[in-house]
């Protein structure tokens, strides 16, 4: 039996962040000595996602606005009818594999009472603080 709760090392996230989509979550927990299931909620908790993302994901900017820590929000069944946004569309929204239309935005800022001086505020570019990157 694999110990309970083991901490995550910063060697054991380089692993997964270098070999997610290279290897399966099966291989990967047999490396680390970690069940499968383990990787792939370090995978989720992460955000860690193949493929391409979109430059900046406006909606996490927006979620972050409205809620402290954004993965606290849950879509509801009235979410997804109010702003016209199918769950996987969300997801893919949410994680940043798809960039966001205007019209998503401006139902999802509605939904969620941003305010539109709020929910321009998160779309406006900062010149400073990606210079700083």
């Amino acid at each position: 039996m694999k110990a309970a709760n083991k901490r995550w090392t910063e060697e054991d996230a380089t692993f997964v962040k270098n070999n997610l989509g290279k290897l399966s979550f099966e291989q990967m927990g047999r490396a680390l000595n970690r069940s499968a299931m383990s990787v792939r909620l370090f995978a989720l908790r992460n955000r860690l996602t193949v493929g391409l993302q979109v430059k900046r994901n406006i909606l996490m900017e927006m979620l972050k606005i409205k809620f402290r820590h954004p993965e606290d929000f849950t879509p509801t069944r009235t979410f997804y009818t109010e702003t016209g946004i199918n769950q996987r569309r969300f997801w893919d929204l949410y994680y940043g594999r798809k960039n966001i239309s205007s019209k998503e935005y401006a139902a999802v800022a509605e939904y969620l009472g941003v305010t539109l001086q709020e929910a321009l505020d998160s779309r406006q570019l900062d010149l400073f603080e990606e210079n700083e990157e």
